[in-house]
Formats: structure tokens, C-alpha cells, sequence
């Protein structure tokens, strides 16, 4: 399918413009069409609403609307400053008329630290402007790589910056740490701000589905935090769709490859099956 993309500014807090990529299929003005909001990676620090292309123009041809925004990071901003715009281009989403569609479904897809914060938005685990806002709820979360819990993969990064590193292109403990300091205050913050142990001391409002996309050979993420990660939601009484991709490493679905085309095949499912398609 043919689409067109545009950009808005969907929110300017403090008079800061705030622009967001929309990759519009070409449709009908009115169509109902599956929506989903992209929230890039980057250590909560770097990283802007490009950097998910590869992806975004394969859900966009295959008839999802998708909205890639940029928002504030630090170290200009702090935390929760990222989750505030995200539930504001939520709410954009849901009742702009500049999309000219009606959103079958609404989801999140989040990169990386993008997958944290896409997670904390959805849980919605302390209102964060005037209380509750139904107006910002989604129907569902993929969660790509995600780093779900800050204060576990700060500790992790932080305890091999002295390691001799066979591949330091690929897994930068020194970049990770820098993003982590930057945009939290410090380790409490990074503990509460861990999905796992929002989970598991019932400080959310909403459990949505959830898809986690997890590489096999991920330094950045291992294995294991998204494993915990699909145990606390199931155990909060979620439901979570987790799977694990051979032969690849963190940000693998930027690139083309044999498992980025799986990857985006599923993630077109998974909307598909959240909107009853």
C-alpha cells in the first residue's frame, strides 16, 4: 500500500515544539485504520523520530497508520518528562483531525529505552498531569528490546566499563551509563521507574497486551531482563507475547535482514490480531 509522510507538531510544553512523523497510508479521508505511536530508542538520551524508518514505513505499507514522535530527553529533561509527551501524543492521536482516519486501534511501539517508556505509559502507574485520563490509554504495547528495568541495566553496564570489550561497536557501556545518568535523577528514580517493580507492587492503572521482541545475542538487553519482564506481567495478571529472535543483536530491525522482515511480519500480526483484523 501507498502512504504519504508528513510532519506535525503534536505538543510544544513550555513552548518547545514537539514534532511527530506520521506515516499516513493512503486511504479514504474517515477510513478506520490501526494507529500506533513509535517511541525511539537511545538511552533516553539521544535517538530522534526517524530513527525507527525501517519499520515504520513496513507497518505503514502494510495499512497501519504509524506516528513516530520526538520528545524531551535528557540531560535537558528528566524523567518523567518522555512519558508526559508520549501520553500527550496519545491524546493528540485520538482527537486531532489532521490524520484524516478514525483509529481502529491504538498502540505503542517502543525501542530499547523507547520500549521502557512506551511500558510506562501504558501502566500509567502514577497520573502524571491531572489524574487518571482514559483519553490516554492504548489497547496494546510491542515493546522492541526494552529496557525494562533502568536500574538493573545501569547496574549491569556500570559493572563492565572496565571490561575488555570484543565488541565495542556494537555494545558501548560507557554510552549506556552516561543516557541512564542523564535523564534520571539518580538510582531511586531508576528503581522506580522499573516496569518490573511497578508490576509487581500493583502501582499501575492499566495492563494492556503486551509483544516483546527480544534478540538472541542482545548485550544492550539481555536475556533475561525480558524474561523477568514477562513474568511480572503475567504475574500482575497481564497478558504477554514474548519471542526470541536467533542470531541477532540489539537494534536488529533497523537493518534489513532475514529477521527483521520475521520481526516485522509479527509485529503486523500482533496489531492485526489487537484489532481484531
Amino acid at each position: 500500500m501507498q502512504f504519504t509522510e508528513t510532519d506535525f507538531v503534536y505538543s510544544s510544553p513550555d513552548g518547545l515544539p514537539l514534532e511527530a512523523l506520521v506515516y499516513r497510508p493512503e486511504v479514504e479521508d474517515g477510513a478506520s485504520l490501526p494507529l500506533v505511536i513509535d517511541i525511539h530508542g537511545g538511552a533516553w538520551s539521544s535517538g530522534h523520530r526517524k530513527s525507527g524508518r525501517r519499520y515504520d514505513r513496513a507497518l505503514a505499507a502494510a495499512g497501519i497508520c504509524v506516528v513516530a514522535i520526538d520528545f524531551r530527553q535528557g540531560p535537558d529533561f528528566k524523567h518523567p518528562a518522555a512519558v508526559v509527551d508520549i501520553q500527550s501524543a496519545i491524546r493528540w492521536c485520538k482527537t486531532t483531525q489532521v490524520l484524516k482516519i478514525v483509529p481502529a486501534s491504538l498502540g505503542l511501539v517502543g525501542s530499547s529505552s523507547g520500549g521502557h517508556l512506551a511500558l510506562y505509559a501504558a501502566l500509567d502507574p502514577q497520573p502524571i498531569e491531572t489524574g487518571t485520563d482514559s483519553v490516554a490509554a492504548v489497547d496494546y504495547v510491542i515493546a522492541l528490546w526494552p529496557v525494562s528495568n533502568p536500574i538493573a541495566r545501569y547496574q549491569y553496564a556500570t559493572a563492565r566499563l572496565h571490561e575488555d570489550l570484543q565488541s565495542p561497536g556494537r555494545f558501548t557501556p560507557d554510552r549506556l551509563v552516561a543516557g541512564h545518568e542523564a535523564y534520571f535523577t539518580g538510582q531511586p528514580q531508576m528503581s522506580e521507574a522499573a516496569i518490573q517493580n511497578i508490576l509487581l507492587s500493583g502501582r499501575f492503572t492499566r495492563l494492556p497486551p503486551i509483544f516483546i521482541v527480544q534478540p538472541e545475542l542482545d548485550e544492550n538487553v539481555p536475556v533475561m531482563m525480558s524474561q523477568t519482564l514477562l513474568g511480572a506481567w503475567e504475574l500482575a495478571g497481564g497478558t504477554a507475547t514474548y519471542k526470541l529472535y536467533p542470531g541477532v543483536a540489539h537494534g536488529f530491525a533497523h537493518a534489513d535482514g532475514e529477521q527483521t522482515d520475521q520481526c516485522v511480519e509479527d509485529m503486523i500480526r500482533f496489531v492485526r490480531s489487537q484489532t481484531g483484523d
